[in-house]
């Protein structure tokens, strides 16, 4: 039994030996050299490409089925001088006896000179895109009759690779249609041990570069890698990505970025995750981590995001972007952000958003609704917030010299005419896209504090609604609306505003108009226009108003006194002295408007001044700037202790309208009020007529005693009275 044993055991020795031997002398006695041609044949008929074999092939049996490759290039059929590919060498063995246990065990892989030039054509083609079988080829194996049903054993091969390393790559990609270039250079990627479902070292680095607009950036990547094949899930932790860029975009200065995180990719769950994430760009520090489900449908994202306080000016400049000029100087330099990420494959919001902004506080939701079309979507609450702080610098301001005086100016001279140039940037607001709500307990805007301000903006498919704009301000409060739509020609302007109990020379001192009147102001106004313009707008201004002022005055004009000479003049006498102040006031004004291309008429206009009723009627026309308004005033007694004799107030002037006439341009409104003559001598008629009348009637009764009053109904109307 033991010399049978022996004996089968020198047969499997030198069954052994033989086999060394024939592997010994079959690679001595083989050149794989001597098929260069038909395998290069073989690239041409199966996988359409043009092989180049410069140098020698290398290879190796056992106990390693090895090969190595040098001066190797690739290249589409149908140019073949043009290469797709090309390698340097490449070196890679895999060990024999673990086959025949379906075990892959592959010593290193090593690449090294890797240059890969990827080319898209005028028409959007690719020089890669031809690469492959033919189209019969593939056609063919389409109409082939389906296999039986086999297990599938690429699914059971075990495999393990002892390290990766790719050397001196080169990757450059150019866009004819668009001009743009790409080229990463230096490339080098090193792993270790490549094992299923065990953990491996990844390191990456290289330098990318661009041409249009210039650019360099420099990318240092290090990782712990993990994956099984079977479950398709794929992990990347210790992630410390470091990113160094400088270029055109940057304005020429460097810019150093760096992320931190572990990753997930399980494509059986269909999840993608980046989480501990941290982010540094120049002073920014950003936490948070994010997640999408549902990758093979709608994908969804989740999150959170946490971004520490930073200087968003000293940002904006490491990024090489214009940091704008803003009346505050320090405005911008305290921002922080926080809130939880949603979102899609088209869409990213904040909710539950905190954002601090130079001590401001907003809470809410903000972000894109679809990033194709910029689809801004917001539904903000605050506290306190300076917006003046971050408009543009106040221009030169304007003497004390030049200031209006009360009453508006007194030239004659025409105003400006209303300017033709474009008001309201169309292309931009044509392109918006934004829905959102803004409230907040107070902000300062234009210099002036709005109390318990609310907003509410829809602008889309070229029509922008401004649906809600309401506050406190001035001891009252506004509510106003709007409507632009751009899609019209000319564009359609429409706005509906409401005044209640506002202080209205307030308003004129904080926006330095001319000082007209003071008092409690109601007004509401319903307008529309076309056009773009101050001077369209003026002359295509269409609507209505109405407004009524309490406990007022009109500055810089003495109504009484201009009455007392009207009824001096009436009197043939002179004044003793000025009557009244330098203002007149009154305890009520108000009036409505009707509005047609621009021209502002007003028939009812009312006002309750000491001893007197004011009427008026008149037109306003906005083109030419000018007015033309007729006042009468009813006396209702000279109240003061001492009247003069020539304004003593007779019976015989009672329910007689006083005449005043306003007329000029706009700006000296005020100052252009005075005795209507005209009117005056008409009214002196009148009063002649009727104290002819009453001489006679009284005469009459002396004589007819109880027939005078049908006699003196006759004689009234033979004077028409």
């Amino acid at each position: 039994m033991k010399a049978f044993a022996k004996l089968i055991g020198l047969v499997v020795f030198g069954v052994i030996l033989l086999g060394v031997g024939v592997l010994f002398f079959l690679t001595r006695l083989f050149d794989p050299n001597d098929y260069k041609d038909d395998i290069q044949q073989a690239a041409r008929d199966k996988a359409n490409i043009e092989l180049t074999l410069a140098g020698d092939i290398g290879w190796s049996l056992f106990p390693w089925l090895g090969i190595e490759l040098k001066d190797v290039s690739i290249a589409p059929l149908d140019t073949p001088d043009q290469p797709l590919a090309e390698v340097g060498s490449l070196g890679l063995g895999v060990e024999v006896l673990p086959l025949l246990r379906r075990q892959l065990r592959m010593s290193d892989v090593i690449l090294d000179s890797v240059s890969l030039n990827l080319v898209r054509d005028a028409e959007g083609a690719g020089n890669w895109e031809n690469l492959g079988a033919r189209d019969e080829t593939v056609a063919s194996a389409e109409d082939a009759e389906p296999a039986p049903d086999q297990p599938d054993s690429s699914a059971e091969l075990d495999f393990a690779i002892d390290s990766f390393s790719l050397t001196n790559a080169r990757i450059s990609y150019e866009d004819q249609a668009s001009g743009q270039r790409y080229l990463v250079e230096d490339a080098n990627l090193k792993t270790g041990a490549l094992i299923e479902g065990q953990a491996v070292d990844v390191a990456f680095l290289g330098l990318l570069s661009s041409e249009q607009p210039v650019m360099r950036v420099r990318i240092d990547l290090s990782a712990v890698a993990q994956f099984d094949l079977d479950l398709k899930r794929y992990q990347l932790n210790a992630i410390n990505l470091n990113v160094d860029a400088s270029g055109e975009p940057l304005a020429g200065r460097a810019l150093s970025l760096q992320l931190q995180g572990d990753s997930l990719l399980d494509l059986t769950a269909q999840v993608a995750e980046f989480s501990e994430m941290r982010l540094s760009i120049a002073d920014l520090r950003a936490t948070g981590q994010i997640r999408a489900s549902q990758l093979d449908q709608d994908m969804v994202l989740s999150g959170r995001l946490d971004v520490a306080e930073f200087n968003a000016r000293e940002l904006l400049a490491s990024l090489g972007q214009a940091v704008p000029e803003t009346a505050n100087p320090r405005a911008l330099e305290k921002l922080a952000l926080s809130g939880d990420i949603s979102g899609s494959a088209s869409s990213l919001m904040l909710e539950k958003l905190r954002l601090v902004l130079d001590g401001a506080e907003l809470v809410g939701s903000l972000g894109l609704a679809d990033f194709e079309r910029q689809a801004l979507r917001f539904e903000l609450t605050g506290n306190r917030l300076n917006l003046d702080d971050y408009l543009p610098p106040p221009a030169e301001e304007a003497s004390a010299a030049s200031s209006v005086p009360s009453g508006g100016s007194t030239s004659d001279s025409p105003p400006p005419e209303w300017s033709d140039e474009p008001v309201l940037p169309l292309e931009l607001m044509s392109a918006l896209d934004v829905d959102g709500t803004l409230e907040l307990q107070e902000v300062v805007l234009t210099g002036q504090t709005i109390s318990n301000f609310k907003t509410a903006l829809n602008a889309r498919n070229g029509r922008i609604r401004l649906t809600r704009f309401e506050g406190g301000m001035f001891g009252g409060r506004f509510n106003a609306t709007a409507d632009i739509d751009t899609r019209r020609t000319p564009v359609s302007v429409s706005a509906n505003k409401q005044l209640t109990g506002v202080d209205a020379l307030a308003v004129q001192q904080a926006y330095d108009m001319a000082e007209q009147m003071r008092g409690r102001l109601d007004f509401n106004l319903d307008v529309r226009a076309s056009g773009n313009s101050m001077r369209s707008w003026m002359s295509s201004l269409n609507g209505s108003a109405n407004f009524n002022v309490a406990d007022g005055a009109l500055l810089g004009t003495n109504l009484e006194q201009k009455v007392c000479q009207a009824i001096a003049l009436a009197n043939r006498k002179t004044l003793a002295e000025p009557r009244g102040a330098e203002n007149t006031p009154f305890q009520s004004l108000g009036g409505s408007f009707r509005i047609t291309d621009g021209k502002i008429v007003n028939n009812d206009l009312v006002a309750a001044l000491p001893g007197i009723a004011l009427k008026g009627r008149g037109e306003v026309n906005l083109p030419i700037q000018r007015m033309d308004y007729r006042l009468g005033l009813v006396l209702q007694g000279d109240k003061t202790e001492m009247p003069d004799p020539a304004c003593e107030v007779n019976p015989r002037y009672a329910n007689i309208e006083w005449p005043v006439r306003c007329q000029g341009f706009l700006h000296n409104a005020a100052s252009s009020c005075g005795v209507d003559t005209e009117g005056v001598g008409r009214i002196a008629a009148q009063l002649l007529g009727n104290e002819a009348q009453r001489k006679v009637e009284e005469a009459i009764q002396d004589r007819l005693g109880d027939q005078a009053p049908e006699v003196r109904d006759a004689i009234r109307g033979l004077f028409n009275r």
